[in-house]
């Protein structure tokens, strides 16, 4: 896979650095992978409840419905997964304001500050990181992670998977 052809040829440096990130992604999925089940473990939940709590503080309130869809779970597993985050004091339900058939689901912001402590260590060396590169390579860094998160959702919502 070429990287940057260029009249036909390619960049047998870029496609050698290329391969080399494409590892590093495999690399850096497989630790934070592990950094999710270890801080569920820790939070006394399942790596999918976590995933919800991360799911509901970057995009706020939303419907059982919706969370299922963004999951990639079943409606009834999302309310038997609602039901025990609840319990737990990390989601509060309160009704629909158009539709009283529904209900919205909103973190609650004491798990969220549960949550974030225990990411703390990740997220003081990931400042560290970051303060060794300009903000011209932040930026580049920044695109090339929402694009590759971008190119994942859509492949995991591709036909055939």
């Amino acid at each position: 896979m070429s990287v940057k052809p260029t009249s036909g040829e390619t960049d047998v440096a870029a496609d050698a650095l290329a391969d080399r990130i494409m590892l590093a992604m495999t690399d850096l999925a497989g630790a934070l992978g592990r950094l999710h089940d270890r801080t569920a473990q820790q939070l006394n939940m399942a790596p999918t409840d976590l995933l919800c709590l991360h799911t509901l503080d970057r995009e706020g309130p939303t419907t059982a419905g919706t969370l299922s869809t963004r999951l990639g779970r079943t409606t009834g597993a999302v309310t038997h997964m609602l039901d025990r985050l609840e319990r737990a004091g990390y989601v509060h339900r309160r009704p629909h304001p158009d539709d009283r058939r529904r209900v919205v689901v909103e973190a609650a912001p004491e798990g969220l500050a549960r949550i974030a402590a225990a990411y703390k260590g990740l997220e003081a060396r990931s400042r560290v990181l970051m303060s060794g590169f300009s903000a011209d390579e932040l930026r580049a860094i920044h695109a090339f992670l929402t694009g590759s998160r971008d190119d994942a959702l859509a492949e995991s919502e591709s036909p055939g998977k």
